[in-house]
């Protein structure tokens, strides 16, 4: 099933979320949290809700599921009736309404929502993130404020609903109390890096902190802010900044180059493992009344050979947990690389993305994928200009690899493909990274929605990654901090004879307990590497390739997609795609 079109922007300012803006769980204690939210802004022509930019705009009530009559589950499992597509049956007088998003436009959920009496109405994405919301046909009608959450955050209000009432707050908090600051996740820098390898770490890697806060009581008040970043073995960085005095509504912009910033981060020696950034604010001699954005907090890992802009995931490769698309031929996702702290001979040998197939079959067998690694040699230096500034003209191919589906290829589930040839990386060179969906309309990429790059993507002026939707137009991505889930495998002293291949046929392929590889010639000694889809070492012995051919005992493989990369002692390589079935 096709997903909708997400926000596209073309940035042509520093802009960042406004703390003042949210959607919080009031009662019970279980979900008394913020949530990540995005609302129908009647500045877009296409809905007449309240406007929550301005101050003392919000409701706050109980929750109450709308049921239209409709019988039978969607996709999702959800009941129909609760998509609130038709006019509602049940009475939401003074209630904020729940619904699912699946089958009808926004607006008509919203105003059949309206209709039945709903102050304002939480609309259940199908997907793990909150997505930009058009009014359609009757978004013009609707006067009630509509918001969007995530399925994780929408199943756990559900749940609650189960135990008894659950109440939300929605909208401007500016001024409701007398002693409260906040800062959004948008607003704070984070790692540059989800993932990033500790020897490139170790090689200078450090980043900066910054963040914007504001004073959303009717008091003015002195704060304090610390930035921290804590690692496997404790304390990596600590600073903090006090007093900032700050008037009722004031902002503080707390970042590098500004007359209050975070001292540089200098560290030199990083541990395996993950970290994790934490921005705190308060105020000096009182008791924060609304403390839910006092703290925000994001992760990095410092792998051992990944470098990606999503976190890794439990099996050592990347998180995917959002696969947006609206394509009808070609789809392009790419990541811009450029500074990669090499030690001498750097390079990519592979890369892991999370395909995924958004069709009835929801099948990736028969499914062929490539990506290219580009030098990005436009003249363009930052975003300062507005996104029509940046162009994509000079671009040259220094690496690719294809990817093709297997019966047992899992759906949205991260692989591995390696390089034909290795890509030496070079510090200061712009890198443009992509993985390719061709002639396929349900065919995408996975993304991590965790890591929010808002305030790097406005501080550093720089694109986090870029979008080519059907070939016309490249876009910042599907919102300007986006990570999509694609990680490099760093390897090193990475020899540009490296680049030379050794041809050659694997057979038989399926292969069940034997396989026989033939190469165009005898090489001497190899060595025999061999990964599963995923990445991960399967078995690594050396072998004598006089002759041209390598007899391979695959009775103790178990079934499933491998890749066999034998590596020469004169710097040659030759992979090979087997698929084993007993």
């Amino acid at each position: 099933m096709k997903k909708v079109l997400l926000s596209i922007l073309a940035l042509t300012t520093i802009v960042f979320a406004n703390a003042q803006i949210v959607v919080r769980g009031v009662s019970p204690a279980p979900i008394a949290n913020n949530f990540d939210f995005t609302w129908a802004d009647p500045g877009g022509g296409d809905w007449a809700c309240p406007d929550f930019n301005q101050p003392n705009t919000f409701v706050e009530d109980t929750l109450m599921i709308v049921d239209d009559g409709t019988p039978g589950l969607n996709p999702q499992g959800n009941p129909l009736s609760a998509e609130g597509c038709n006019p509602l049956i049940n009475d939401l007088t003074g209630k904020i309404a729940v619904c699912y998003r699946n089958t009808c436009q926004f607006g008509t959920k919203a105003l059949n929502a309206q209709n039945a009496g709903a102050l304002a109405i939480i609309i259940i994405n199908r997907d793990p993130e909150a997505i930009g919301m058009a009014g359609g046909n009757d978004g013009a009608n609707v006067t009630i404020p509509v918001v969007m959450l995530s399925s994780v955050d929408g199943a756990a209000l559900v749940n609650e609903m189960q135990n008894g009432p659950v109440v939300v707050f929605m909208g401007n908090k500016l001024g409701l109390y007398a002693n409260d600051g906040g800062t959004t996740a948008a607003s704070c820098m984070i790692s540059k890096y989800g993932s990033i390898p500790k020897d490139m770490a170790d090689n200078g890697y450090n980043f900066d902190l910054g963040m914007q806060f504001a004073n959303l009581g009717s008091a003015d008040n002195d704060f304090y802010a610390v930035a921290s970043v804590v690692g496997p073995s404790g304390t990596v960085y600590y600073d903090s900044i006090a007093p900032i005095n700050m008037l009722s509504g004031d902002t503080s912009f707390i970042f590098p180059g500004n007359s209050t910033s975070f001292a540089p981060m200098t560290n030199t020696l990083w541990d395996n493992g993950l970290h994790t950034v934490t921005y705190d604010i308060g105020i000096i001699g009182q008791t924060d009344e609304d403390d839910f954005d006092n703290t925000i907090s994001s992760d990095f890992y410092v792998t051992q050979d990944v470098l990606s802009l999503a976190r890794e995931d439990a099996s050592t490769t990347v998180v995917a947990n959002s696969y947006p698309q609206n394509h009808t031929s070609s789809y392009q996702a790419c990541m811009r690389l450029q500074d990669v702290y090499p030690n001498t001979s750097t390079g990519v040998e592979g890369i892991y993305f999370a395909p995924y197939n958004s069709g009835v079959s929801e099948s990736l067998d028969g499914i062929y994928l490539q990506g290219e690694i580009y030098e990005w040699d436009d003249a363009w230096v930052d975003i300062s200009g507005g996104w029509n500034t940046v162009t994509f003209d000079v671009l040259s191919a220094v690496g690719d690899f294809d990817w093709d589906g297997t019966s047992s290829s899992v759906n949205g589930e991260v692989v591995y493909a390696p390089l034909n040839n290795p890509v030496i990386l070079n510090d200061n060179q712009r890198y443009l990274v992509c993985l390719n969906s061709f002639a396929n309309d349900s065919i995408g990429f996975g993304y991590d929605n965790t890591p929010d790059y808002n305030a790097n993507f406005s501080i550093y002026q720089q694109p986090i990654g870029a979008l080519n939707i059907d070939g016309a137009t490249w876009y910042t991505g599907w919102t300007s901090a986006d990570a999509v889930s694609l990680g490099l495998k760093i390897a090193y002293d990475v020899n540009v004879v490296e680049l030379e291949t050794i041809e050659g046929i694997v057979y038989p392929n399926p292969a069940i307990d034997n396989l026989t590889i033939s190469l165009e010639k005898g090489n001497g000694y190899a060595n025999l590497s061999v990964y599963d889809i995923a990445g991960r070492l399967v078995s690594s012995n050396n072998v004598n390739t006089n002759g041209g051919i390598i007899n391979v005992d695959l009775t103790k493989y178990e079934n499933g997609n491998y890749i066999f990369n034998l590596n020469f002692e004169d710097g040659k390589t030759s992979n090979f795609n087997v698929v084993i079935v007993k």
